[in-house]
């Protein structure tokens, strides 16, 4: 299925012109469901990559290890940790040249966050960026047979009146994600954070369910299309099999049939703003310590 675009209409929207996703692996990325729906969207835009990081002093090998990979006559080769930056094809920008997609895609640092985060600054002020979206997924007491629930959040007070949304409130440690973030809105950049909850008790693994979220907010936010099947196929199996995981423990359907009773529950309501974003700040506290998170 060709990737399909819709009007947009510039003077509206505070996300037109060359909008930047970033999504990085790591602890602000449960499931691997925001890196995931990055890389996703580059693959079928066909975009082109732009630059490499993968300066040594970003990264710490011991627990950020390089992958050793074989080339077609069985040379070895290493692949390194990483943050790129993907544009678009020329011929995506002439299907659409009000809406061109950039990500920057790849493992959150461990060290010098500091000094990668101005290098950041300075290649999206060098690219022309007009607009920034930060995509995360945090684990959740969420069940995995309900849809993925989607919680918006910005600094921008344009982008907050015109989606209707709220700034954060969150005070306490911080993922890389967020510093990138508020460095971009000191730079007089729009920015917004889309975050989709993981069912906790499979956040370890690939959640394709959360992935698909993320791309249908991401699609209806800047009107473009593309083609879900085989994240639907895999959102199914993923379904499926965490259906089978719990068959065998008794306490953990207990509990699931408990997540849903909360959920349906609450369905016909809308969700609180400062209930989510206080289940945010109790993630964030649950894994202070983890790799990124005191190296800045």
């Amino acid at each position: 299925m060709p990737l399909k675009w819709w009007k947009l209409n510039e003077n509206e929207s505070p996300f037109s012109g060359r909008v930047l996703i970033v999504a990085l692996d790591g602890w602000t990325d449960a499931g691997a469901s925001a890196s995931s729906a990055a890389s996703y969207l580059r693959e079928r835009m066909n975009c082109e990559q732009l630059l490499s990081i993968d300066d040594q002093d970003y990264f710490d090998y011991s627990r950020q290890r390089p992958i050793i990979v074989l080339d077609e006559h069985g040379e070895r080769d290493f692949v390194w940790p990483s943050i790129e930056l993907w544009g678009p094809s020329s011929q995506t920008k002439l299907a659409n040249p009000n809406l061109q997609l950039y990500f920057l895609i790849g493992q959150e640092p461990a060290l010098h966050w500091q000094y990668l985060r101005d290098e950041i600054v300075e290649i999206v002020e060098d690219r022309d960026i007009d607009s920034v979206i930060m995509l995360g997924s945090l684990a959740s007491e969420a069940p995995h047979t309900r849809p993925i629930r989607i919680y918006k959040n910005s600094q921008t007070a344009k982008v907050r009146n015109f989606y209707g949304i709220e700034r954060s409130n969150y005070d306490g440690r911080a993922g890389f994600l967020s510093v990138i973030g508020h460095a971009l809105e000191k730079a007089s950049l729009p920015t917004i954070s889309i975050w989709a909850q993981v069912p906790h008790y499979v956040a370890s693994m690939p959640s394709p369910k959360a992935t698909l979220a993320l791309i249908n907010d991401l699609e209806i936010m800047l009107n473009f299309s593309v083609d879900h099947k085989p994240l639907l196929d895999a959102a199914f199996e993923w379904e499926r099999s965490v259906d089978d995981f719990a068959e065998g423990d008794e306490d953990l359907q207990n509990y699931i049939t408990g997540l849903e009773k909360a959920r349906d529950e609450s369905e016909a309501e809308e969700l609180n703003t400062d209930q989510l974003a206080l289940e945010f700040e109790k993630f964030l506290r649950q894994n202070e310590g983890e790799s990124g998170t005191e190296k800045n």
